[in-house]
């Protein structure tokens, strides 16, 4: 397929010459798509820019890089490392069984490996860190507007990857600072938002942090073992649905636990079997009203345990049905 800008031919002209070098102007116009005279007007380009790239004689010709000669390391930030990593990483999130979809480009699945081989080490650790630490959803997900700086992500991947101990200084949704140490699990984007889950030692429980109230992160030399087969995406998205201070919710569903998750996304509520044909479901809410619009949908007969105000909210959304029924039925009676 023949690649759509100038400058992308230039730079695949190059990445051909040192992945194969003695290609001949003629195979390298076929697999860019320009005729052989385009071909060289773009290795007197890439001379232009000091690149040694000599021609080879015989019959058909070609090209090669200066024997020994390397790329010098792109001059990449830690910040824009990180900052790239984190969009490769999540076009990689998207659907892989159409291969014409971006995530299933094996273009993409490759970006990295490539970028980290010209980046100076230092930088191409703390990449391969990120990527390793964050987790996302199946479905695509945006790194978000404001992604953590690196001073916090860095830090939070390798304690992520290398399994150590750290120490965090956490603002709460109140605004009280506590400083705590925790067992890092994993980094999680969800919805746009950072969020790192972790083993708490204050309260001695796993708990989860969104990383934007995170100011200050010290590694530590003590290490730990992360539990077998946690799924962090799913302890995150369980731990918000029941993170929402203002109303508690439980909930019993007539239906058996795996019918009932076909229909209840984590990030609305956790279940749980209470027995073969019925199901716990325990949420949080900040808008009563708004938590009966997205349950009232489910195929299944619900009773409300707590709280209260949880009724009331189901008995206000019935008046506003009833009354559009009524509507409808004195317009056409």
């Amino acid at each position: 397929m023949p690649l759509s800008s100038p400058t992308s031919r230039v730079l695949s002209v190059l990445e051909r010459l040192q992945e194969r070098p003695g290609l001949s102007a003629r195979l390298l116009a076929s697999e860019i798509g320009v005729d052989k005279r385009t071909v060289r007007r773009y290795v007197a380009s890439l001379r232009d820019m000091g690149i040694p790239i000599e021609p080879i004689r015989g019959k058909d010709g070609g090209y090669r890089l200066r024997q020994g000669y390397r790329m010098p390391p792109l001059m990449f930030t830690t910040a824009e490392a990180v900052a790239v990593t984190l969009a490769v990483a999540a076009m990689q999130r998207g659907a892989v069984e159409d291969p014409e979809d971006l995530g299933g480009d094996p273009a993409i699945s490759t970006a990295l490996e490539k970028l980290a081989r010209v980046l100076p080490r230092h930088v191409a650790s703390r990449m391969t860190m990120v990527r390793a630490a964050v987790s996302a959803p199946p479905e695509l997900e945006s790194p978000g507007p404001h992604a953590p700086h690196p001073a916090l992500l860095v830090p939070l991947a390798e304690a992520v990857v290398g399994q150590r101990r750290c120490r965090v200084r956490h603002r709460s949704h109140g605004g009280a600072i506590t400083v705590r140490e925790v067992n890092p699990y994993g980094l999680v984007v969800l919805d746009g938002g950072w969020y790192l889950h972790a083993w708490c030692h204050l309260r001695q429980a796993r708990r989860t942090f969104r990383i934007d109230r995170i100011d200050r992160v010290d590694v530590l030399v003590g290490q730990f073992s992360a539990p077998q087969g946690l799924d962090v995406v799913a302890a995150v998205e369980e731990s918000l649905a029941l993170a929402r201070p203002e109303w508690a919710v439980t909930m019993l569903v007539q239906a058996p636990l795996s019918d009932v998750q076909d229909h209840v996304p984590r990030r609305l509520g956790v279940l749980e079997a209470v027995g073969p044909r019925e199901t716990r479901l325990r949420s949080s809410t900040s808008n009563l009203d708004y938590f009966v619009w997205r349950v009232s949908d489910l195929p299944f007969a619900m009773t409300v345990v707590t709280p209260d105000e949880l009724r009331v909210a189901f008995g206000r959304h019935a008046e506003r049905l009833l009354a559009v029924a009524h509507g409808y039925a004195s317009r056409h009676g």
